[in-house]
């Protein structure tokens, strides 16, 4: 019997090789026909909230396009990262993972491929909890409360490389 995570990965690999303009045409016009996939997440970039190995239901973006706090899935390379926007900067968008500390490189609208609908870990749901604006408004804080302590890092991480 074959291991489905190696399978998993293989696909990976796969799928590695595609350039990813390709991939997310291809993402794109998949979930434009079915409604919706489901994908295995493998970090940990979303725990608590989602947690590594559980499989995550992937929606299109709603026609008045996302909004902060939805927790949504973009390609980065070759690979679908799922993780919160956190506030919006003029065109961009800002995501981050809840397990972060900071935040990912600005996304353009149109590098997002879909947004979460469900998560499950061994085939029982594990996202949306209750509450879950709640919780969703708590992490976009989260981001909003961190921003000065990573300033002043970034300030003395600066003024370290320049003693050196």
């Amino acid at each position: 019997m074959s291991d489905p995570l190696a399978d998993q990965r293989s696909a990976a690999e796969v799928l590695a090789a595609v350039p990813p303009e390709v991939l997310l045409s291809l993402l794109r016009e998949g979930l434009d026909r079915e409604g919706r996939f489901r994908w295995r997440l493998f970090g940990a970039s979303m725990w608590p909230t989602l947690p590594p190995g559980c499989e995550v239901e992937i929606v299109p973006l709603p026609a008045e396009g996302p909004k902060v706090g939805d927790v949504v899935v973009f390609l980065d390379r070759n690979t679908l990262i799922a993780h919160r926007l956190v506030r919006r900067d003029g065109a961009l968008w800002i995501a981050q993972g809840d397990g972060r500390l900071g935040p990912d490189p600005p996304l353009r609208e149109d590098q997002l491929v879909g947004r979460l609908a469900a998560a499950w870990q061994d085939g029982r749901p594990v996202w949306p909890r209750r509450a879950e604006n709640i919780r969703a408004t708590a992490w976009v804080a989260r981001h909003h409360l961190l921003r000065p302590v990573r300033f002043v890092y970034r300030r003395l991480q600066g003024l370290r490389l320049k003693r050196r």
